[in-house]
């Protein structure tokens, strides 16, 4: 009994702690619900308010985010018009740089190309200075030669001059002995015609013989002597003649060896042609205003050595100071001398002397061709074989071409191409008496045009 009234406690102890339990949840329950209820709705106040603050925010950064797209893209199209603009200049200074260093490469191309060339050019100079140097120990072993020659000839010719003197005088005394003969003839037809008639006296007879013998004799011994000095004198004239043919040959033999020299320096120092030459001149009626003339030389292979030693005249200055000197009615006369000053003309002189090109000529040897004549505006040595030179202002085939007294005419080598109005108006000046000029008409200058730049 007493088991059942404690189970029975027991279990209404139990309801009442479990009541007791869901009482104080209840309670609890309701209170958190009013907490909950009121956390919730400031929760939600704060939301809204949250959520007004985001879209105002929102709507502030939408503003501010077109501020600074519309600023990021000016800043974007500025960018871009400076990049361009960078690049454009970038672009244009890698055009200038890269045209640049092909312009510094091709000059130092151009430059190396100079350098060799100018080593090949100094190369050569040397060759030629030391080629020019053995020429003309050649040319001054020639000119003794030639001068030799010349004096060998002029002997030779005196001899043969006077061999024909001889042979006329000969001529004449064969004439005579002719004539003696014929008398001999007529003496021994008279003696015949003596021995068969007759005479009545025989001593004059025989005396008569005696002396038409005596005759006989004298002249036969006289042909006989005069036809052996005859023989001999032809002999004589052969052998002469014989001799001056040997020196003809071996002159002609030294005249082809100088003129293959002359056309082998000429090519080697100016080219395979043509060739010019310009010759710059002053005229006192205006001095400060240079003229000039331009000469193309002739065919080098008809006139080589006359070429050359024009050609090494214009080069090495020769003519530079001196003056055209006089203008006859056909030709118009230059040369290294200069009648106004005699200081300078003395310089000139010496410079020629000291050259050898004076007084005894320029050239080594006369040379003349009718291929190319003396027309108008053709230039030529004078007969001495230069140095002074002259223009013909007219035809002067006949004049200076070779005619009965001088039977190759004189040098021509050169024509006037250029500066024709420069001969006219020196032709134009006022002349002395002795058809020099009253005023000065000096070279400044002379050189050997490059065809290129001609």
């Amino acid at each position: 009994m007493t088991s059942a009234k404690n189970g029975t406690s027991v279990f209404v102890t139990i309801l009442l702690m479990a009541s007791s339990a869901l009482f104080s949840g209840y309670i609890t329950s309701t209170i958190l619900d009013q907490e909950y209820k009121i956390i919730f709705a400031e929760m939600q106040k704060d939301c809204h308010q949250t959520q007004n603050e985001y879209l105002t925010c929102r709507s502030h950064i939408s503003e501010e985010t077109n501020k600074w797209r519309i600023y990021a893209d000016l800043n974007i199209r500025a960018c871009q018009e400076s990049v361009e603009r960078y690049l454009g200049d970038a672009i244009s200074a890698y055009k200038s740089g890269s045209d640049g260093l092909s312009w510094a490469v091709n000059r130092t191309l151009e430059h190396e190309a100079l350098q060799n060339e100018l080593t090949q050019r100094e190369d050569m100079r040397t060759a030629l200075a030391n080629s020019n140097e053995i020429l003309n120990q050649e040319v001054e072993a020639l000119e003794e030669e030639r001068a030799k020659l010349s004096r060998q000839l002029y002997d030779f010719e005196i001899e043969l001059e006077d061999a024909q003197n001889d042979l006329e005088r000969r001529d004449l005394e064969r004439v005579e002995c002719d004539s003696n003969y014929r008398d001999l003839i007529n003496c021994e037809e008279t003696l015949k015609e003596a021995q068969h008639d007759k005479i009545d006296s025989e001593a004059p007879s025989s005396h008569m013989l005696k002396q038409l013998s005596g005759q006989v004799q004298a002249l036969q011994k006289e042909r006989e002597m005069k036809e052996a000095m005859l023989e001999e004198m032809g002999l004589t004239v052969n052998n002469a003649e014989e001799e001056v043919q040997f020196w003809k040959m071996k002159a002609e033999s030294l005249v082809e060896k100088i003129d293959f020299r002359s056309r082998r320096d000429v090519l080697k120092k100016y080219g395979p042609g043509p060739h010019y030459v310009r010759i710059t001149v002053s005229l006192s009626t205006s001095p400060d205003v240079s003229e000039s003339l331009l000469l193309k030389m002739a065919p080098l292979d008809i006139m080589s050595h006359t070429i050359q030693i024009f050609m090494n005249l214009i080069e090495e200055k020769m003519y530079v100071g001196g003056t055209f000197l006089l203008a006859r009615d056909h030709i118009l006369v230059a040369g290294p001398f200069d009648a106004f000053d005699p200081e300078n003309n003395q310089r000139l002189e010496e410079k020629m002397v000291e050259e050898g090109y004076f007084p005894d000529g320029t050239l080594l040897f006369h040379q003349y061709t009718p291929e190319y004549p003396h027309t108008r505006y053709t230039v030529g040595f004078s007969s001495t074989g230069g140095p002074l030179f002259y223009i013909n202002i007219k035809d002067n085939v006949e004049a200076h071409g070779p005619n009965e007294g001088d039977v190759e005419g004189d040098p021509v080598f050169a024509a006037v191409v250029e500066g024709f109005d420069v001969i006219q108006k020196i032709l134009a000046l006022p002349q002395n008496e002795d058809e020099s000029f009253e005023t000065r008409v000096q070279i400044v200058d002379t050189y050997v045009v490059e065809i290129d730049s001609k």
